[in-house]
């Protein structure tokens, strides 16, 4: 659906509420009390009019697009780590978020959001996640549990502020055995220990091996996928609503204002 069909859809479902609403405040013989609601639906049809002749055409414009015309080159090895940081996040963005769910041998669950991971293969199925250590030299507890159980849900989160919310809560530091499915508000499906209820769909996964990344503290680690949790009977379409990293530090829902299907990589079969 386009922005356009988005905002009409929605001034259309208000004007229902509105009239609803005065049916209501007239059966209880509030009629002096409409007038507000009137005014509120005559001024939506004027939206609704002005989206639907044009003349608000410029307020669903597209972004304007850059190009090469006036570019600058910066050395990526002179820019400060954490401007670096940002201007990676901003260009290679948006990144879906992956919050892994995992427990360690004696059986202490851990919850922890990632916007590193990525698929890299199909066959078999295989995807990597980079992990980084404090300033202590200590790495993430999603890595020493993989190491040590092989096993972790990967889960796609629903895109909601309160999602996001249950989800910044699940990156606080934590103090060494405490757990933050404590923090979150988020529950654990009866089909697994591990299995967030909450999620969209998940990825279960088996832990390959971790490497060294050159000139880096971060270590790649490789995940085969062992398992797909999800409601859906068939391929989404067109993806699923959920939140991703989209910008530095920022989560918002996946875009979706359109879409074009390539084909020509499949070589001519189409994708079932």
């Amino acid at each position: 659906m386009d922005r356009k069909a988005v905002v009409l859809d929605y001034l259309k479902k208000c004007n229902s509420y509105a009239e609803k609403s005065i049916a209501r405040k007239l059966e209880r013989g509030e009629e002096e009390e409409t007038s507000s609601w009137k005014s509120y639906i005559e001024f939506n049809n004027h939206a609704i009019e002005e989206i639907q002749n044009g003349t608000l055409n410029k307020w669903f414009s597209p972004m304007p697009t850059t190009n090469m015309d006036h570019a600058r080159r910066m050395d990526a090895e002179s820019i400060e780590h954490a401007q670096r940081a940002g201007w990676l996040s901003g260009l290679l963005s948006p990144r879906p978020l992956v919050l892994a769910s995992t427990q360690d041998e004696d059986g202490n669950r851990n919850l922890a959001p990632y916007t590193s991971v990525m698929a890299v293969s199909t066959g078999p199925p295989l995807l990597v996640a980079s992990f980084s250590c404090n300033r202590e030299g200590r790495y993430r507890d999603t890595l020493h549990n993989l190491r040590s159980t092989k096993r972790a849900i990967l889960h796609l989160m629903p895109s909601s502020i309160e999602m996001v919310k249950a989800i910044d809560e699940t990156a606080a530091p934590l103090p060494q055995g405490e757990s933050e499915w404590n923090l979150s508000g988020l529950t654990e499906s009866p089909l697994d220990p591990l299995l967030i209820n909450e999620a969209v769909a998940a990825l279960e996964v088996e832990y390959i091996e971790d490497r060294s990344l050159p000139d880096a503290v971060a270590r790649l680690a490789v995940l085969r996928v062992t398992g797909l949790w999800t409601s859906e009977s068939t391929i989404p379409p067109n993806g699923l609503d959920i939140l991703c990293q989209h910008g530095h530090d920022r989560l918002s829902p996946a875009p979706s204002d359109w879409g074009e299907k390539v084909v020509k990589h499949y070589g001519g079969r189409k994708l079932s």
